[in-house]
């Protein structure tokens, strides 16, 4: 945004665009007509300007943002009337007139076109700061009513845009999206936001032992669908009990269908993260339609039909690392001896994989992971009845000169030529510090460099090629590895998707999240500066972590039992923390009356 004056000059030679005219009007003033409307009274267009502003009842005092500058008459009588103004305009050539004509000196604050681009600087943010009234000039409405609508939404995420909003997150009971459900959450965490994790795996055993405790694949299936029609109201519960702005399901997570239209009742945003592969897992299609906005790993075909579907809203978000969990480790001679190899492999024994890793038994080559089944790979198999787990995956990258990655397939022999759907194990083993090779999925030349980054493999011969060249080239090894870490600690961790999910939502959502009303959470950092670093309660809180939520739960975490000897501080805190444990207690004793 640049006041009228900084733009007359930027537009001194812009050409009016077709349909777009300058007109006499019949009482001697001019007046614009934009695609056969009128803009403004042909007879008298200050009075009409000063009878709009009449009409809109404006608060006195209050900041007013208009939609649709025209030729500025009523621009002028807000003026005039002492508001302070501000204005944007979808049409270059509309404005163009204005401000070569009744607005050429003046230092009224105006966007031009994208409100995007309007939306996103920093003289639009502090407009919405000062939450400004909205004065729509009604004939632009009428030639863009979209515009109208972009605008109000571009104030309300401006005026949000840095707020901490209330997430959940919602897991499934098992399976490989729970991890990245458990990343998200903390991704969400560590940015501020207050937090909910829903975390489904809890009811896991017992749906297991239902499923496969009676013979009967009717009984089963209905025992199994009582304990997730079970997780799913637990997971309603705990999240309309939470009352976040926004709730997002991964997938596998037990709920329903009606499972987002009975939160948007509640006016929460809802959101399905979709971290599979929409071909071999196609309940997409009954999800997708019923939820606010679904992300998904598989850019291209798999747009088309989520539109097809009637899904309206989708957006690409790829999987990432957690920075916290996924990072380089030393190993001690006993985990050197256990994990060290020129080569390895972390994952589940797919078709491809197994055909394609037989090629490679002559090399010193570790597989972890389970369900391997070609005879000439058992003996490289470590521990095939164990699923590894993320601290166990630190230490294979670690002790592997080569850490190769192959994305799953149950109908080609090595490398799937169509395989869209990125996992997150190339973004994981790059953040652990280690060397991959990997096969060239569809879209991975866009988040890595081929050359600089990631190595990729098509073929066996290809591979082992790569392999024998690495294996003698360490320091280029190393340099790779370097560099591959750099790119997804600075573009691909969980609060880099996190963060992207956030503005996909705010961009359609931000006034229903501003309607429902955002609850503050404050660090411990906040409150002690609020109450003063040398106070008992200051001093306290400055010795916690600084990204801590001034929550409840979470000082409990860090206060010790009563008893033992507390600080004034501490000794409050769990002296609330037994009173709400008693309280709840009595609740549950009446409820049980």
């Amino acid at each position: 945004m640049k006041t009228a004056h900084e733009w007359s000059a930027t537009l001194s030679q812009h050409k009016a665009r077709p349909g777009v005219e300058l007109l006499t009007g019949r009482g001697g003033e001019p007046t614009l007509r934009v695609d056969e409307v009128l803009l403004h009274s042909q007879y008298k267009p200050r009075e009409e300007a000063a009878r709009l502003v009449d009409s809109a009842e404006l608060e006195p005092g209050r900041p007013v943002l208009v939609v649709g500058v025209g030729l500025g008459y009523h621009v002028a009588e807000l003026l005039h009337r002492g508001f302070d103004v501000s204005a944007v305009e979808p049409d270059l050539s509309v404005a163009t007139f204005a401000i070569q004509n009744s607005l050429r000196d003046s230092s009224l604050l105006i966007g031009i076109g994208d409100t995007n681009a309007i939306g996103h600087s920093s003289a639009f943010r502090a407009i919405a700061a000062a939450r400004p009234q909205v004065f729509v000039h009604p004939p632009t409405a009428r030639l863009h009513p979209h515009y109208v609508d972009a605008v109000q939404s571009q104030l309300a995420r401006a005026r949000i845009a840095d707020r901490r909003l209330g997430v959940a997150v919602v897991g499934p009971m098992y399976g490989g999206s729970l991890p990245n459900a458990q990343y998200l959450a903390r991704a969400f965490q560590r940015m501020g936001h207050r937090t909910l994790f829903v975390d489904n795996s809890a009811g896991w055993p017992l749906y297991e032992a239902f499923a496969g405790s009676v013979a009967s694949k009717r009984a089963s299936s209905q025992l199994s669908g009582m304990v997730a029609n079970m997780m799913s109201e637990w997971s309603y519960a705990r999240v309309s009990e939470f009352a976040p702005n926004v709730c997002i399901v991964l997938a596998q997570a037990p709920v329903g269908n009606q499972w987002p239209l009975r939160l948007r009742k509640e006016n929460i945003v809802t959101a399905y993260w979709f971290v599979e592969n929409w071909r071999h897992m196609t309940y997409w299609s009954e999800i997708a339609p019923h939820y606010d906005c679904f992300f998904h790993i598989q850019p291209g075909e798999f747009e088309d039909k989520l539109t097809q579907a009637g899904c309206r809203r989708h957006a690409y978000v790829q999987t990432a690392c957690d920075p916290e969990v996924h990072c380089p480790v030393a190993l001690t001679a006993e985990e050197r001896a256990t994990y060290g190899c020129h080569v390895s492999f972390a994952g589940a024994g797919y078709r491809n994989r197994n055909m394609l890793f037989s090629g490679l038994t002559d090399y010193d080559f570790k597989i972890w992971g389970v369900e391997w089944s070609a005879r000439e790979l058992q003996r490289l198999v470590c521990k095939p009845d164990h699923r590894f787990t993320p601290e166990d995956f630190s230490k294979i990258v670690a002790g592997s000169a080569i850490n190769l990655n192959l994305h799953s397939s149950a109908t080609h022999d090595g490398v799937d030529p169509r395989c869209d759907a990125i996992n997150p194990r190339v973004f994981e083993i790059a953040a652990c510090g280690g060397f991959q090779l990997c096969d060239p999925c569809v879209g991975l030349d866009a988040l890595f460099d081929f050359e600089k980054e990631l190595p990729v493999y098509r073929t066996l011969a290809e591979l082992r090629g790569k392999i024998d060249y690495y294996l003698a080239h360490e320091d280029e090894r190393l340099a790779i590895a370097l560099a591959a870490r750099q790119r997804v600690l600075r573009e691909h961790t969980y609060e880099h998707r996190a963060q992207q999910m956030l503005d996909t939502i705010l961009e359609h959502f931000a006034d229903r999240i501003e309607s429902k009303g955002i609850r503050a959470q404050r660090s411990v950092a906040e409150v002690a500066d609020s109450v003063g670093r040398e106070t008992p309660l200051g001093r306290y809180l400055s010795a916690l972590p600084s990204d801590t939520p001034f929550t409840q739960e979470a000082i409990n975490a860090r206060v010790p039992l009563m008893g033992t000897a507390l600080s004034y501080p501490e000794a409050v805190f769990a002296y609330l923390r037994e009173l709400r444990s008693s309280a709840e207690q009595l609740l549950a004793e009446f409820a049980d009356d």
